[in-house]
């Protein structure tokens, strides 16, 4: 905006020279009223002037306010423009804030639901390592009650030892069977009850595995009624599975399995070693169902 103001000059000097000169001319006037009149129009012009020099001021003033007031609606306009921009700025920050904000509710829940899980889990491990306790004492009560009632067998036909938190119970073929026979012979029959008694009363909350085991000699004989070392193997541990639950174990817990010549413990070549082989290990282990629930929870 720009203002402009023309100013307008003004001068009564030469109106009141020509009329004090005509009153001089066609009128009587006294030299002091003449000077009177002249120092009054000098007076005048002296105003005129000041007055002038105060509109100058004015106008000068007046172009400098323009100016400023031009510099001040930029001014403004800019820090509009600056506001604009900040308030575009403030309302995306605003906006990722909330993003964020929801996301760290749903990773809060998510860690609090993870915490909980873990207070679970590490409570079943609590609840495993009890059990795991409980298990190794019942064991190694069992143990030393196994190798007490057969104390008066040889380790060639009885052992019993623990290996991998399972407790392994030996007995030779040669104690419990004839040759080449899934007949138990009476020798076993006394060491079976004996054992089916102690399982009775101290393998509660485990399971039992009666596994069959054979060297490496083939089957011969057609009036045999198995067919190889394998099926020798299964129908002697099922036999004896048989008599345990005869004799009061749980047939809930047992289970029968025929390994024929292939999981053997000694070398068959030598007749050491083939004895060795011959056997039905039964394998006491924790059962498996209860451990694997925990674990799920």
């Amino acid at each position: 905006m720009s203002l402009q103001i023309q100013s307008v000059k003004i001068s009564f000097l030469p109106i009141l020279v020509f009329s004090l000169l005509s009153l001089v001319v066609f009128s009587c006037v006294s030299p002091k009223k003449y000077k009177a009149k002249v120092a009054e129009v000098e007076r005048k012009e002296q105003e005129n002037e000041r007055i002038k020099r105060q509109f100058y001021e004015a106008q000068k003033l007046l172009l400098l306010s323009s100016d400023s007031l031009k510099e001040v609606i930029f001014s403004l306009q800019t820090k509009d423009y600056q506001l604009d921009s900040l308030q575009k700025v403030a309302k995306k920050t605003v906006d990722k804030n909330n993003v964020l904000n929801k996301e760290l509710q749903e990773k809060e829940q998510q860690l609090t639901q993870k915490e909980t899980e873990i207070l679970s889990k590490e409570k079943n491990i609590s609840v495993l390592r009890n059990k795991q306790y409980q298990r190794q004492r019942q064991s190694n009560e069992l143990q030393k009650s196994i190798k007490t009632a057969f104390s008066s067998l040889n380790k060639e036909s009885f052992s019993v030892k623990e290996k991998s938190g399972r407790l392994y119970i030996s007995l030779s073929n040669q104690l419990l069977f004839e040759t080449a026979s899934i007949d138990i012979n009476s020798e076993g029959k006394k060491a079976l009850q004996k054992l089916a008694s102690l399982l009775k009363s101290n393998a509660s909350g485990l399971d039992i595995w009666v596994e069959g085991h054979t060297d490496n000699m083939p089957v011969t004989g057609a009036e045999l009624p198995f067919k190889d070392n394998w099926q020798l193997s299964a129908l002697r541990a099922s036999v004896v599975v048989r008599l345990l639950v005869e004799n009061g174990v749980s047939p809930q817990s047992i289970v029968a399995a025929g390994h024929g010549e292939h999981l053997p413990i000694a070398s068959n070549a030598t007749p050491e070693g083939k004895s060795e082989n011959r056997r039905i290990e039964i394998v006491l282990l924790p059962k498996l169902d209860e451990i694997f629930e925990l674990l799920g929870k």
